[in-house]
């Protein structure tokens, strides 16, 4: 009896890990419609994007609070993780014929990287993938927001199991090979990004003020404003401007923006509710994504909208 006692204690606290490890998948694949539920809950793919999505926000999330840094270092090693994944894993920033890519497998290709694409996947990554995933666990649990998940070997069973991952999808599920060159360029970028993420100054992103100075509906329409207009400049402006230069500033600019607002208007205490409505704000062209996709014949992408406008109440209970 003492035995199952034991393990249903160590079962309970492991639950935050299990929960961050499916947030990111949950959100980057399946509410995306990248992975939809048939695709997305069949074994071999769920084990698959864990071990990729899964392992992967929960090594920055490791690294930031063993660093002692802050969202700063989360942004960068974000933006390490989206260029590791779209550009070392899967091979989409420079293979023209990937097959999310449509009108961006020629707009914006330029000595032999899909540019537009590129820069819209790293950030889309950084602020869904990594971010997102870890701004919901603190306000899921937030007695283990500054807190380790992982021992250090645990850690480096992490970074195996991630790169075991890495290099599979790398040989196995993407046939395309890019220019070596460029690749080593890539891995470049990406050791630069964590070299940075570990140098930055701890508060170099974080509320210049004690409390936040507007209401929480300002960062749910701020949030929101910011995921629209990020599909929209990476879908649409490409159709409608024939200079690609174009829509990767005004994505930077935009990035920008919400950032600076973040860090005039949010606060570093009773901030809760800021956190989830700016959370439910940027998940929301995503929602309406996935009702769009049902409509569009791929099955199961409502029941998934629905789970998720649920359990983002689920988390403003828990929060409140």
């Amino acid at each position: 009896m003492e035995c199952i006692f034991n393990m249903f204690n160590r079962m309970k606290r492991n639950i935050p890990l299990f929960v961050l490890l499916l947030i990111s998948p949950a959100i980057g694949e399946l509410l995306s419609g990248s992975a939809p539920p048939l695709e997305f809950f069949s074994p071999f793919g769920f084990v698959l994007l864990v071990g990729l999505y899964g392992i992967g926000v929960l090594i920055v999330r490791e690294l930031s609070i063993k660093w002692k840094k802050g969202w700063g270092s989360i942004l960068l090693l974000g933006a390490a993780y989206g260029i590791i994944e779209e550009g070392l894993a899967v091979k989409s920033f420079f293979d023209p014929n990937w097959m999310d890519l449509g009108i961006l497998g020629t707009y914006g290709r330029w000595l032999g990287v899909n540019w537009v694409w590129s820069v819209c996947l790293t950030i889309f990554h950084t602020v869904y993938s990594i971010a997102i995933p870890i701004l919901i666990f603190s306000l899921l649990f937030p007695a283990l927001k500054n807190k380790r998940l992982l021992g250090e070997k645990c850690l480096i069973a992490s970074f195996i199991i991630f790169s075991f991952v890495i290099v599979f999808i790398y040989l196995f599920l993407t046939p395309y090979r890019p220019n070596d060159f460029l690749y080593f360029i890539t891995m470049i970028i990406v050791a630069a990004l964590v070299i940075a993420a570990w140098k930055v100054k701890t508060g170099y992103v974080s509320a210049k003020n004690p409390i936040p100075l507007v209401r929480p509906k300002w960062f749910l329409f701020v949030g929101g404003a910011f995921g629209f207009l990020f599909f929209f400049i990476m879908y649409a402006i490409p159709h409608l401007v024939s200079i690609p230069l174009i829509p990767m500033i005004l994505e930077g600019l935009l990035c920008l923006a919400v950032l600076l607002f973040i860090i005039k208007y949010s606060g570093s205490t009773k901030n809760s509710s800021h956190k989830l409505a700016f959370t439910g704000g940027l998940l929301s062209p995503l929602i309406f994504l996935a009702f769009i996709h049902e409509i569009n014949g791929v099955f199961g992408m409502s029941v998934v909208a629905i789970f998720f406008i649920i359990f983002l109440f689920y988390v403003g209970k828990r929060t409140s």
